[in-house]
C-alpha cells in the first residue's frame, strides 16, 4: 500500500498493487489517521492525572467499568505476560489506585479491584472528556452530527476487526 504524506508517497508493503487502492484511499488514510492523533491528544489532555501512562490507565479503567478481576484476566483483556501485568499493578497498588484481596473461594488466587481513589480518578477524566466534547458537539449542525455518528459506527467496525 502507499501512504501519502504531503508531496512524496512511501512503499509500505506493496499491497497497493495486489488491492489496487485509490489515491483518494490513500488520502482519507492519511487525512483519518491525522484526525485521530489529535482526538486522542485532546483528550489526553484532560485527563485528571496525566502521570498516569496509557497502559496503567487502561487496566484502571477496566477495573472500574468491568469490576474485579484476576492478574490472569488483567493480562489477557490487555494482551500481555503475567509478569508485565504485575509490574503494572504493583505500580497501580502503590499509587494508591487499585487493591488486591484474596479470592474468598480460591485462596490461591488474588482479585485485584479499583479503590474509591482509582475510581474517582476514572470517573472525574470521564467527566472531564465528556463535558469537552459535549461542548464540541453541540457547536455541529444537525448534519454534522449525523455524519459524526455514521462515521462513529464505521470506526467501531474497523478497529473490531
Amino acid at each position: 500500500m502507499w501512504v501519502t504524506m504531503k508531496s512524496s508517497a512511501v512503499s509500505t508493503s506493496g499491497a497497493r498493487e495486489k488491492r489496487g487502492a485509490e489515491p483518494v484511499v490513500e488520502e482519507l488514510n492519511a487525512t483519518f489517521t491525522d484526525a485521530v492523533a489529535r482526538l486522542y491528544r485532546r483528550l489526553r489532555a484532560d485527563r485528571a492525572d496525566d502521570r498516569i501512562s496509557d497502559s496503567p490507565r487502561s487496566v484502571l479503567k477496566y477495573l472500574v467499568n468491568e469490576g474485579p478481576r484476576t492478574l490472569r484476566e488483567l493480562s489477557d483483556h490487555e494482551h500481555v505476560k503475567p509478569p508485565s501485568m504485575n509490574q503494572t499493578v504493583n505500580w497501580l497498588e502503590r499509587s494508591g489506585l487499585l487493591a488486591r484481596t484474596s479470592d474468598p473461594t480460591d485462596g490461591r488466587k488474588v482479585i485485584i479491584a479499583a479503590s474509591s481513589k482509582g475510581v474517582a480518578l476514572i470517573e472525574e477524566t470521564r467527566r472531564r472528556h465528556h463535558e469537552w466534547l459535549n461542548l464540541q458537539l453541540e457547536a455541529l449542525s444537525l448534519e454534522e452530527r449525523r455524519t459524526l455518528e455514521a462515521a462513529s459506527k464505521i470506526i467501531v467496525r474497523i478497529t473490531a476487526s
